[in-house]
């Protein structure tokens, strides 16, 4: 019965904490001042992208993360892809400030991007710096994101 009142009382507690982040009205985001550093080699397991920008957030909601932040690349037909190691490797918790993240590119052999993404990508590799908001559990909502920047890697061949 002990166990039973447990529980109860931390599905209480867990339900009583979560955030219906759909409730929570959209934010708009700017990014500027970006700098961006080619690192390893095209076709390694460490080909990144070091990425240093500042950012601002107007209608700020200070929740737990409800913002982070992304490396988006375009294919050929301007979908946006990306992938992360990490769970959340750029996390916001501020109205602004400075972030500087490592993103794996889709040339990096152990970045995880689908062999379809691959498939689509074009040269110079087109990308974004991108603000994001939660919207679910699962989902989120670009609120904000940098003009197009390029990478012309060295040492390249397309197929």
């Amino acid at each position: 019965m002990k166990k039973f009142l447990v529980i109860v009382f931390m599905g209480l507690l867990t339900s009583c904490a979560s955030i219906n982040y759909s409730d929570i009205e959209n934010s708009e985001a700017t990014v500027s001042n970006i700098k961006v550093v080619e690192l390893g080699e095209v076709g390694t397991d460490e080909h990144q992208l070091d990425v240093k920008f500042d950012y601002s957030i107007t209608n700020y909601h200070d929740t737990f993360k409800l913002y982070t932040c992304s490396v988006l690349f375009a294919n050929s037909q301007d979908e946006l892809v990306t992938t992360s190691k990490k769970r959340n490797p750029c996390d916001i918790d501020a109205k602004n400030g400075s972030i500087s993240v490592k993103w794996d590119t889709p040339l990096s052999t152990s970045a995880g991007y689908s062999k379809q993404a691959l498939s689509k990508l074009i040269f110079p590799l087109k990308f974004y710096v991108a603000i994001h908001q939660k919207k679910s559990k699962n989902t989120n909502h670009i609120i904000g994101k940098s003009d197009a920047l390029f990478l012309s890697p060295k040492n390249i061949t397309t197929q």
